[in-house]
């Protein structure tokens, strides 16, 4: 059975963010990155157990996933039956800025 995906404010707004800066760089680009965290997302859906942990603390258990082709990872957690996006980090920007908003 699928788990649902639940994109966290912090993390949607990380989208727009990014979305609006790979426009800016080049038309199209922005919907290139979409559909690279679309897939992303329905990779989580079907399989979230599948990528690394970041943060092994029992009582919260993040995850991280690289996008394709893009320096952003998606942040998460698995409490079933959804896998909660908290962020969509861009991996040039200081690796503890990534946890910022759990």
């Amino acid at each position: 059975m699928p788990f649902t995906v639940i994109v966290k404010q912090e993390a949607h707004q990380d989208t727009i963010d990014a979305y609006n800066y790979y426009e800016e760089k080049l038309t199209g680009l922005g919907e290139r990155f979409l559909a690279a965290l679309q897939q992303r997302y329905k990779e989580l859906s079907a399989n979230p157990t599948f990528y690394s942990y970041i943060d092994e603390d029992p009582l919260k258990i993040l995850r991280d996933v690289k996008l394709e082709k893009f320096p952003f990872v998606v942040v998460y957690e698995i409490i079933e039956p959804e896998v909660v996006v908290y962020a969509v980090h861009n991996t040039y920007k200081h690796p503890r800025n990534k946890l910022r908003k759990i």
